[in-house]
């Protein structure tokens, strides 16, 4: 271990007895924090896709006939979709849309893990 690593050892090892927590108690409360803001940033990216996803579905499936080019349109359209749910840009209509897909998916979703685990 380099000298560095130990003094930062000992750095953290001094603010834990200072603040009269284990070296360990603190290691978890910051994992947890960090689990915490996975699973949020997850949590926001699954929301931003099922809206661009609902989106491309309802107002760009035409633009994704031509088989040659449909993945590049794609990726490109669920791109701009997605920066449209982040500014919050959509009109009442596409709210409309995106919370029925969002519905629905959950739905079906859960018809499908019922059926999974019923069988397991």
């Amino acid at each position: 271990m380099s000298s560095i690593a130990r003094k930062n050892k000992r750095r953290a090892a001094f603010k834990c007895a200072k603040q009269g927590i284990a070296p360990a108690q603190a290691i978890a409360v910051s994992a947890a924090r960090e689990i915490q803001a996975t699973k949020a940033a997850t949590t926001e990216t699954m929301e931003v896709l099922l809206q661009a996803m609902a989106l491309v579905a309802a107002h760009d499936y035409g633009k994704l006939n031509a088989k040659d080019t449909r993945l590049d349109v794609l990726a490109k359209k669920l791109y701009q979709r997605s920066i449209q749910v982040k500014k919050r840009q959509l009109n009442e209509a596409e709210n409309e849309t995106c919370q029925r897909f969002a519905g629905a998916v959950m739905e079906i979703w859960e018809e499908e893990e019922k059926k999974s685990h019923g069988k397991a």
